[in-house]
């Protein structure tokens, strides 16, 4: 038997020397390397622990630098060669230093004595009198200057007044605080941006692929290999320059110990000779009678003479029989440098392969490399997925997303977007499933030697980064068409769901041929695969061919869903098809332009469902549905600037959120108001003929470019020539927007000026961000009317004079063009007041939105008085308009709860409920008449208003709800015991309202229905309607053990992707409130393990998650942030629920008396 290696163990630093696995058989050909961090200098001997296989992702090894094949003496440890330590100088965590294998400590020196000098005088220079003499004229008139400015208000107030003239006042009052000292953020913790990046002495030419699933649940699989992968990946290098080392990303994937098995392969011109062209693996023979390097030969075979593959040209395997051809043929041998070393960083999700001798610039090599992976159950990368069937039996399947640093979890591969290449793709698959991926399919379940498993080999996917790569494994029917230009469009669900796909597979043609004439290029894929799941993280992302949705957001049933469900089948569809032109056009190729691919994908949605539904409004839709949230959001001190350094392959799930589309979506829409529809569609077409079969790299071409060269007349603030670019970067590179604050100079002149808006004035942000690169400072569109007409828009750099007589009237921003705010001066706002009382017809709805969100939002920020801010909606009760209404519903809501703990409350319900009592009465709840045919906007803005309303009086609502819910749901299910989606006779938009109302005022038995109702469920919708009433319970006890019930377990009523609706309907309850905060906080390990994979709906549950009221529960909130550093750092959502509660009270504590007063004022008014 041969001796056990030894491992010397340097600080954190592993090596393992004198490897020799003696038997070679399958068991014994990885290792599984287990240590404990020494202290620093400390050199230890110990025994490896021997594991079928190193999983490249065990945290146990954590930044462990594994060297295998190596031999030399134990004292050459102290002399490690210095790419080793490139590879582990990232600390684990921020509670090691960083050290290097040669670290050695300091000595210590005695500190020198001081040495007394002799005084001496040193004279002025002339020049240096003369200086100081200039620095203080400059400072004489630098505070000349200042104090004009100072005082100008209080003179031209004066000169008013001298003139007759009412004084003029801007609205700049402000909540003032005494801020709280806050600890400055901690520096980063983790590897850098250029520790994450790949080198640049190698570029993939392409990829050639093999995978083996091991999907449970259709053929009997080996054991130990239910939800893993095998795989053989090929590689063509070229070399950029001089290296003796190839690195990849790699995560959660498992390398052979032996070096021999990982080959460098070379071109040679063929013979006419059978040659092999690769070594094939022990292991991969061994897995199948197709064995992966098999199997990657009979792909090359295949493709050989097809455009698919890899391509002729460039290899091809040569039979006995002599073949002619004109193309010069050749095949790949074994002779070039050979691999040595193969180090693993987890931290840096990078596999290293050190080379016994340099590659050369200008040549290319072919790397092959065996892998095996996992298939976790984390919703993220590749994941497996299961459904219940009718039957009550649960089906599997297997799910690669299109995410950014997921193609890593999958095959080794260059995983950034910058490096792009062709990808070639075999699947061997159980027996009954399905494979679909980005390509089409050049052989489908093709029959293997083994009965029980079948072959499908993808054609090859055009240069793509790796972040496209995706695929799924089902057995999904299809329902499928082919549009006129021959693109086919394939939509796949269970068999049980199939019927309901006929509304998504029409709205994808009709979206298609939109986007195709109106972008003038076809999309770059053949086909569009679109695959509705029953889980995912995201309600939707896509690659090059293949879109995967949640099933909410693509099945439509009329029986079941409202006009709401329709319009949001719609909006997914536009958005993730829009992807199809520009996914990896712009902004994948440089992670700062992230936000433009999602920000140009979510603006089409609205052009595109605006076709799709006639009466449908695309600027309405897209002001409440997101720029309102946009400007919430972006308000606060939690906010980003939407371009920024990604660190993290997380950090680019994360910085696709609400900010990054919403705000992006909002600036795309101002920027077309800026150069007209006609030049923003032609610069957009441009831009996508220009770059349709290649990507763009962005730093030197890109969309703004387009825009630029169409955009010739048009002058930017400074009178030259605008420049697109230049523009936008002042939006997004900076975190926030303006608040145009308008007030009258003289009879005849207004003056605009801006400033940044935001509401929280006591947390800072993040201390990057702080200095804001144009000090928050904006190119400002200012879109206007007088007296009712528009007017060409003009800039706001500073400040600008408009010429305005003291009878006319100016809007600014009446149709929520521009991305800011709008603050008039006293009587500006006075007038809007007088008016939209006397007849707020005037106005057009979208100015009457503009005047009640602006009035809100600037009182809130303390830079409106309150008084004025209730004048204006003070006419609420006449309004019927659904677009105003929209917006006031989420502004009186929030104000109410803003009171809702306080001695306030009863004050506030009252003032809530007299604005929204007349357009209430509109709606029956008898029959619950919320939907309005196909008036989306009035439907949605029904329901919404009803729920308001029953939230503050249930008194008048619970008894119409509780008798749908015992007449048209538990007596229809009990009689026909079959799935709510089936028995329910409830109206689809009012079945939340219902369900929820049942269960609060139900009893054990009617929460034990809905419950069972839930788990057995098959639609997906109905599924989350009925998991969120139970939310509804007032049973502290029921709420617990179902929120117990989404984190332990996934038999039960709530899935990990229905965790996020429990929790934000949990937290819109009264009971629910009071033990949703407790229950996080003393849960947080479960529930970080449980979405340890998945920080970006881990984010999205914890943003809907708390509830902080009271000054106890912030303190106590601030004190677990401290407790739990570590596992809290990164997570924005935690600090921007900490932003609000402060706030709140903050806020409270400035208003209370005001706000008092005004409610007993309007409660006597009502009176009288």
């Amino acid at each position: 038997m041969n001796s056990p290696p030894v491992i010397h163990v340097v600080g954190t630093n592993v090596v393992l020397e004198e490897v020799d696995l003696g038997d070679d058989s399958h068991d014994h050909d990885m290792i599984d390397l287990v240590y404990e961090p020494h202290q620093q200098g400390i050199i230890t001997e110990t025994t490896p622990v021997l594991h079928p296989a190193v999983p490249s992702g065990n945290e146990n090894e954590k930044n462990a630098t594994v060297a295998l094949g190596m031999d030399r003496e134990p004292n050459e440890i102290l002399q490690q060669p210095q790419k080793i330590d490139e590879v582990v100088k990232t600390p684990p965590d921020s509670s090691q230093p960083l050290t290097t294998p040669a670290a050695t400590p300091i000595p210590n020196k005695e500190t020198p004595k001081k040495i007394k000098t002799k005084k001496t005088r040193k004279d002025c220079p002339f020049s240096t009198v003369v200086l100081i003499i200039l620095l203080a004229i400059f400072a004489g008139f630098l505070s000349g200057y200042i104090g004009y400015w100072i005082t100008r208000e209080k003179y031209e107030a004066q000169l008013a007044a001298l003139r007759g003239m009412t004084g003029v006042r801007r609205n700049t009052t402000q909540i003032i605080v005494e801020e709280e000292p806050y600890e400055e953020e901690e520096p980063p913790v983790g590897p850098t941006v250029e520790e994450l990046r790949l080198p640049d002495a190698l570029e993939p030419v392409w990829y050639n692929g093999t995978l083996k699933m091991y999907l449970p649940g259709y053929v009997d699989l080996p054991e130990g290999k239910n939800f893993t992968t095998d795989g053989n990946i090929m590689i063509r290098l070229a070399v950029k320059k001089p290296t003796d080392e190839i690195v990849l990303n790699a995560k959660d994937l498992v390398f052979p110990t032996d070096v021999n098995k990982v080959k460098i392969l070379t071109e040679r011109p063929a013979s006419r000779a059978r040659r092999q062209t690769m070594v094939d693996s022990p292991e991969m023979k061994n897995s199948t009678e197709d064995g992966m390097a098999n199997s990657t030969r009979e792909k090359l075979k295949n493709t050989t003479g097809t455009s698919g593959g890899i391509p002729i040209d460039e290899m091809e395997i040569v039979e006995d029989e002599p073949v002619e051809s004109p193309v010069k043929r050749l095949m790949l041998v074994e002779g070039g440098p050979k691999v040595k070393k193969i180090l693993y960083n987890s931290s840096l999700e990078k596999v290293f392969f050190t080379l016994d001798s340099p590659l050369e610039a200008g040549t290319s090599v072919v790397l092959q490399l065996p892998f095996s992976g996992r298939i976790p159950d984390n919703l993220t990368g590749i994941f497996f997925s299961s459904y219940k069937k009718v039957d009550g039996d649960s089906s599997l399947l297997a799910v690669m997303d299109c995410q950014p640093a997921s193609a890593r979890k999958l095959f080794p591969s260059f995983d950034e977007p910058s490096f792009v290449a062709p990808l070639t793709l075999t699947i061997l698959h159980p027996n009954g499933t399905t494979a679909r991926g980005n390509a089409m399919e050049i052989t489908d379940a093709e029959p293997t030697s083994d009965p029980l498993w079948v072959k499908t080999s993808l054609d090859v996917a055009r240069s793509l980064p790796t972040s496209s790569t995706g695929f799924t494994l089902t057995n999904f029917d299809k329902a499928q068409t082919t549009t006129d230009t021959g693109t086919k469009i394939r939509v796949y669900a269970r068999p049980e769901a199939i019927n309901l796909t006929g509304y998504a597979l029409d709205t994808s043609v009709k979206a298609f041929e939109f986007l195709q004439k109106y972008l003038a290029v076809p999309p770059r894929s053949t086909k569009l695969d679109v695959f509705a799941l029953p889980e995912l993280s995201k309600e939707a992302m896509c690659g090059d061919g293949l879109i995967l949705v949640r099933e909410d957001r693509l099945l439509y049933d009329p029986q079941v869903d409202s006009i709401e469900t329709k319009v949001q089948v719609a909006q997914t569809i536009c958005h993730e098809f829009t992807k199809q032109w520009f996914g990896n056009v712009m902004g994948d190729s440089d992670l700062k332009a992230l936000w433009l691919n999602e920000a140009m994908a979510k603006y089409m949605e609205y052009i595109c469902v605006e076709n799709i539904f006639a009466g449908l409004d695309k600027n309405s839709l897209q002001t409440v549905d997101s720029m309102e949230q946009a400007l919430l959001d972006d308000a606060r001190s939690s906010s980003h600037p939407m371009s920024i350094e990604v660190v993290s392959p997380s950090g680019v799930t994360l910085m696709s959120d609400e900010i990054t589309n919403d705000k992006g979506a909002a600036l795309l829409r101002m920027l077309n108001a800026i150069i007209g529809e006609e030049k923003f569609q032609r610069g957009v077409q441009d831009f996508l003929k220009a770059h349709h079969d290649h990507s763009v790299n962005t730093e030197k071409e890109n969309l703004f470019d387009a825009w630029n060269n169409v955009v010739l007349d048009l002058k930017s603030w400074d009178g030259e020539k605008l420049n697109v670019g230049d523009f936008i970067d002042k939006w997004i590179k900076q975190m926030g927007y303006p608040v145009v604050e308008i007030y009258r100079i003289d009879p005849h002149t207004v003056e605009l000026t801006q400033r940044r808006f935001k509401l929280d004035h006591l947390t800072p942000e993040k201390a990057k961000y702080r200095n804001a690169l144009y000090w928050y400072k904006w190119d400002v569109p200012i879109f206007y009317q007088l007296n009712g007409k528009p007017q060409d828009m003009v800039w706001l750099h500073e400040a600008i004079r408009l010429p305005l007589n003291v009878s006319d009237e100016i809007l600014i921003n009446p149709d929520s063009l521009g991305f800011y705010r709008v603050n008039y001066d006293d009587e500006g706002w006075a007038e809007i007041a007088r008016q939209l009382e006397l007849d707020h017809t005037k106005y057009s709805p979208s100015a009457r939105a503009r005047f009640i969100s602006d009035a809100l939002a600037l009182a809130e920020a303390g830079m409106l008085p309150y008084e004025t801010a209730f004048a204006v909606i003070s006419y609420l009760p006449k309004e019927t308009d659904y677009l105003p209404w929209s917006v006031a519903v989420t502004a009186l809501d929030n104000f109410y709860n803003r009171l809702s703990d306080s001695d306030l409350e009863e004050s506030a319900n009252e003032f809530v409920l007299e604005k929204l009592t007349p357009i209430f009465k509109l709606i029956d709840l008898g029959s619950l008449n919320f939907d309005n045919g196909d008036d989306f906007l009035a439907s949605t803005t029904r329901r919404r208003i009803a729920k308001l309303y029953c939230k503050l009086s249930p008194d008048v609502c619970n008894e119409k709800l509780t008798n749908q819910f015992k007449k048209n749901l538990l007596a229809q299910c009990d009689k026909n015991s079959s799935i709510a989606s089936a028995c329910s006779k409830v109206p689809s938009i009012g079945r939340s309202m219902v369900y929820c109302v049942g269960v609060a005022e139900g009893g054990d038995k009617d929460f034990k229905k809905i419950h069972e109702l839930s788990r057995d469920e098959v639609n997906t919708g109905e599924r989350t309607r009925l998991t969120e009433a139970l939310a509804c319970s007032k049973d502290p006890r029921k709420l617990r053990n179902l929120l117990y019930e989404s984190i332990e377990s996934e038999d039960g009523a709530v899935r990990k992707s229905n965790v996020q609706q429990l929790v934000t309907a949990m937290n819109d309850q009264l009971v629910g409130a009071e033990i949703i905060t407790d229950f996080v906080l003393d849960n947080w390990k479960e529930l970080t393990n449980r979405f340890a994979q998945d920080p970006g709906n881990l984010q999205a549950v914890l943003g809907n998650a708390l509830d902080l009221n009271s000054e106890r529960e912030i303190k106590q909130f601030e004190r677990f942030l401290v407790d739990h550093k570590a596992t809290t750092r990164d997570l924005d959502a935690l600090k921007s629920q900490l932003e609000t509660a402060r706030n709140r009270q903050h806020w409270l504590k400035a208003n209370r008396n005001t706000i008092k007063d005004l409610l007993s004022s309007n409660n006597n008014e009502k009176e009288l």
